[in-house]
């Protein structure tokens, strides 16, 4: 619906009418009609011009005082445009008569919105350098972690054999020390074992 059409009645004296010289609207429009201190009565009617466009569905209305009435004036869709004619405005039963210059003219068509196809391309783009930096954040946590990965030691395994020879020393002290009641013997028994943990301690490390 189009902006109204505001009408002053009874603002400086009784039955006086203030309103637009002329109007523009692109389809239906209300008709605000603000009254004063005095109830009136107010006719509203369309020149021949405007008739085959518009029309009002009542014509005659009662105005209390200090209150406001709200008249449509329908529009009909479609038809020649622009059209121009006068919408006359009578209060008192014809003590004033005041005309309106109405023009009505064609909708201004909206405006398509166009997408700009750098645009579309540059967010395509945006998209696919978005889905390699994913890949690539990903490939490189699982080359760090490779890089981090570190083969187990193999010292232990190089160093066996002489391990199994430090325990069959231990095994011989052991027996020795078992079979003589003699304090040397323990002793050195002692000395070897101390060696042969000595000696795992330094290849382990």
């Amino acid at each position: 619906m189009s902006e109204s059409l505001p009408v002053r009645l009874n603002r400086d004296r009784l039955h006086d009418i203030q309103t637009r010289a002329s109007f523009e609207a692109t389809g239906s429009f209300p008709v605000l009609l603000h009254n004063g201190d005095a109830p009136v009565h107010v006719h509203l009617h369309l020149d021949d011009a405007l008739s085959a466009v518009a029309s009002i569905p009542a014509n005659n209305h009662f105005v209390d005082a200090d209150s406001t009435r709200q008249v449509s004036v329908e529009v009909e869709e479609g038809g020649p445009r622009p059209v121009e004619g006068q919408l006359k405005i009578v209060t008192g039963h014809g003590a004033e008569t005041d005309y309106v210059s109405v023009t009505v003219a064609e909708p201004v068509p909206e405006e398509a919105v166009t997408v700009d196809e750098t645009l579309m391309e540059r967010a395509d783009s945006d998209a696919e350098d978005d889905n390699d930096n994913e890949k690539d954040k990903d490939g490189g946590d699982r080359d760090d972690d490779a890089s981090n990965f570190e083969f187990p030691d193999l010292s232990v395994r190089r160093n066996a054999p002489v391990a199994v020879l430090g325990i069959l020393a231990l095994a011989v002290a052991a027996g020795s020390a078992s079979l003589s009641n003699s304090p040397a013997v323990s002793a050195g028994a002692l000395a070897v074992l101390g060696s042969v943990v000595a000696a795992a301690y330094l290849l382990m490390r």
